[in-house]
Formats: structure tokens, C-alpha cells, sequence
């Protein structure tokens, strides 16, 4: 990275990302924590707990948000730039400016060691690593990048700029849209959990012959698995982004715009709305629909329909008042036991008068 501050304030002001620069125009060579900085750094500060590290160890240049602004403007040799949002400043300064290079030049455009069918067709600029298997029919748009020991299946389609990391799996016929990412180990388009019992107890396999669908913008973590359908769809709505050990059963649909932590587990066939937040390990049993602005938390065990916007917590899940409510009496059940035993006692006494 080699830009002025005043060049980053021209690239983002007509975003409304930075609204302002004050103080000197600087060279920045690199983004850089608050605790490490030094000359030559940019760092984002929207705490006023980082001023005094921020003080100490004079960066060339602070992202921060109006409130903070003067407590910097009059430091010497240090640009300031005014951020609304201070956060969504450091997520799209860092990815334009200092972000992974996945595109570069390790590895020829298409290594030699990967096996690509005669009938897949690359978009232009894509890059290939080594030992990827690419099957035919398989589509992908311009500047995609399938990492090393990944497998994309016949009929498979992928956006414009989507990554693929070392070792994912994207079965066969499913389709990624424009800059998805998907992350190493996981696995898009496994067969789904669908059984059939006989009269003796034995599982008889159900085929899956669906697809999955990942819209634009998806983001899958780690070791992840999504399901196909058995005969239409899964899919997972533009823009939601899921954490890693996360797994979706067939013919799930996730909305627009979540956020999944890991250990999610949704159930077969159920629906999730948009903008829904899971905390840490969140499960959703099958053929549920989850309308949309919820959020769950504290492990919570999702076993029925949510028709209304809130917050939900525990198993069962309840709404976070009552779920907190009653967290609070459980930590004074050993108090009120006390008490009750001294009550007890002193009414043995009254009785034995």
C-alpha cells in the first residue's frame, strides 16, 4: 500500500464512507493495529479508549467518527479522516487496499496439475491452482479463483469473482453467483439426510437430486456443509454470510443478508427470513419458517414457527426477556431453598408448642 490520506478521502467521499479531511495530507504505507502503529500507519479508532495508544504511538493517519475527530485534528503530522461508520470504513479500506492477493502470480493462471474437462469453460482472467478437478459442462465467470485441491462437479456454475480455497467441494449442478466465498473444507452440495424405513428397521437412501444455490455476495467459513435438495433447491439468500462448522439440510432456504455463527444447525425444509442474527451453536428443527429481524441467543433450540421480529434465547427458546428473567431466578433457587428450610423449621417449632 502507497497512498496519500487525501487520495483515500477522494476515493470514498462520493460514498459517503469518508466525509471529511482534516490535518496534513500524509503518505500511508499500511493499515495497522491501534496497540502497534507507528509512522507511516493508518489506524480506525471509534473508542475513546484507543486515544492514549493512539497518542503514544503517532500513525500518520486516524479513520475515526465526528465525535473523536478533535481529539486528533490537533496532533501534529497526523491526518484525520471522518467516517460515519467507523467499522464499515475499516472493512472496505482494508479490502481495497490491503486485502489477501488471490490473484497473483504463485502459481501460472492454470496450473498444470489441474484436470479440467474438455467441455468446462473459464471466464476470462480465472485462475486455477494446483491439483483442482473441474468437470464438464462447468461454468465459471471472469476473475474466479479455484484453490488448490478443490472439485467442482459437472454442470456446476460459478458468478463473477468467486473464490474457491483449498479443498472445498462444490457438487455437481449447484450454482454460486458473483463474489461468493467458500471456504476450505467445505463442502456445497453433499447428498441430503433423506431415508426411508422398511417394516425390519432398515434405511433405504432416498436420492437427492437437487441442487444448491448460493446467491450473490454469500460468504461460507470453514468446514461447512450444504445440503442439496431432493429434487429442487437449497439456497442461501444474496449477501448472508456463515460462520465456520456450520451445516444446512436440504431443501432449507436462507434469506438475504444473515449472519450464522458456528455450530448452526438447520433442519430440513425450513425457511429462514432476512437479516436473521444466530449466535454459537443456534439449532432449527425441520419444516419450520422463521420470519424475518430475528435474532437468537444462548444456544438457542428453535422448535416451532417464529412469526414475530425479536430477540429469542435458551431451549426451549423463548423470547430474551423471559429467557432472562428466568436465568436470574435460577441463580437464587439455592438462597430461596435456604430460606424455605428456615421457614419449615419454624413452623415445626410452632407446631410442637
Amino acid at each position: 500500500m502507497h497512498r496519500k490520506s487525501s487520495e483515500i478521502f477522494n476515493d470514498w467521499q462520493d460514498q459517503g464512507l469518508i466525509t471529511a479531511h482534516n490535518g496534513p495530507d500524509q503518505v500511508i504505507t499500511n493499515i495497522a493495529p491501534v496497540e502497534t502503529c507507528g509512522a507511516g500507519d493508518l489506524v480506525f479508532v471509534d473508542k475513546p479508549a484507543f486515544i492514549g495508544a493512539v497518542v503514544a504511538n503517532k500513525p500518520s493517519c486516524v479513520v475515526t467518527n465526528a465525535k473523536l475527530a478533535d481529539e486528533f485534528t490537533a496532533l501534529e503530522n497526523m491526518a484525520v479522516l471522518i467516517a460515519p461508520n467507523v467499522g464499515l470504513a475499516q472493512a472496505l479500506l482494508r479490502q481495497k487496499y490491503t486485502d489477501r492477493e488471490l490473484r497473483g502470480d504463485e502459481w501460472p493462471t492454470v496450473h498444470p496439475s489441474a484436470v479440467i474437462h474438455e467441455t468446462a469453460k473459464l471466464g476470462e482472467g480465472t485462475v486455477v491452482g494446483p491439483c483442482v478437478v473441474i468437470g464438464a459442462n462447468v461454468k465459471t465467470g471472469n476473475e474466479c479463483v479455484i484453490m488448490s485441491g478443490s472439485v467442482v462437479e459437472h454442470g456446476a456454475q460459478l458468478g463473477d469473482r468467486t473464490v474457491i480455497h483449498p479443498n472445498v467441494t462444490i457438487g455437481y449442478n449447484c450454482e454460486l453467483g458473483h463474489e461468493v466465498i467458500v471456504h476450505s473444507g467445505s463442502v456445497i452440495g453433499a447428498e441430503g439426510f433423506g431415508l426411508a424405513q422398511d417394516s425390519k428397521g432398515k434405511s433405504h437412501r432416498i436420492p437427492q437430486t437437487g441442487k444448491v444455490v448460493l446467491e450473490d455476495r454469500v460468504q461460507v467459513g470453514a468446514c461447512n456443509c450444504i445440503d442439496r435438495a431432493a429434487f429442487a433447491e437449497t439456497r442461501i439468500g444474496a449477501g448472508t454470510k456463515m460462520d465456520n462448522l456450520c451445516h444446512v439440510g436440504h431443501n432449507v432456504t436462507v434469506g438475504e443478508d444473515c449472519l450464522l455463527i458456528a455450530g448452526l444447525q438447520i433442519g430440513g425444509s425450513t425457511t429462514l427470513g432476512n437479516r436473521i442474527i444466530t449466535s454459537g451453536a443456534t439449532g432449527f428443527l425441520d419444516h419450520l419458517n422463521i420470519c424475518d429481524d430475528t435474532v437468537f441467543l444462548h444456544r438457542a433450540g428453535v422448535t416451532k414457527d417464529v412469526t414475530k421480529p425479536g430477540a429469542y434465547a435458551g431451549i426451549p427458546f423463548q423470547p430474551l426477556g423471559d429467557y432472562m428473567r428466568g436465568q436470574a431466578a435460577v441463580r437464587k433457587v439455592a438462597e430461596m431453598r435456604k430460606r424455605l428450610q428456615k421457614l419449615e423449621a419454624k413452623m415445626v417449632e410452632l407446631e410442637e408448642k
